[in-house]
């Protein structure tokens, strides 16, 4: 990974934890086509990867990555009427 490479990844990832929604390492996209950019992005370095058109899940590079640019995982929040997931998505097939 390029210098410049890692700057952009830093701002997308920055975006992502920011702006899109965990459910623990999974990620949802919120079925915006920005948010489905950023994960597809995300998973050609492999820092992510993805689960269907609309979640992609952390790899451990990618919780790394994070890490190392200064986002760590906090406790989840509850929103109401929010989506909660009861098990992991599987892939498409």
């Amino acid at each position: 990974m390029t210098d410049s490479e890692k700057k952009l990844l830093m701002a997308l990832v920055a975006m992502v934890h920011q702006h899109l929604h965990a459910h623990g390492d999974e990620v949802d996209n919120l079925a915006e086509s920005a948010g489905e950019r950023a994960i597809q992005v995300l998973s050609d370095f492999g820092l992510m990867e993805m689960v269907n058109t609309r979640f992609g899940r952390w790899t451990e590079a990618g919780k790394k990555f994070s890490e190392e640019i200064g986002y760590v995982k906090h406790a989840p929040i509850d929103y109401p009427g929010s989506i909660r997931l009861v098990r992991k998505s599987e892939p498409d097939k």
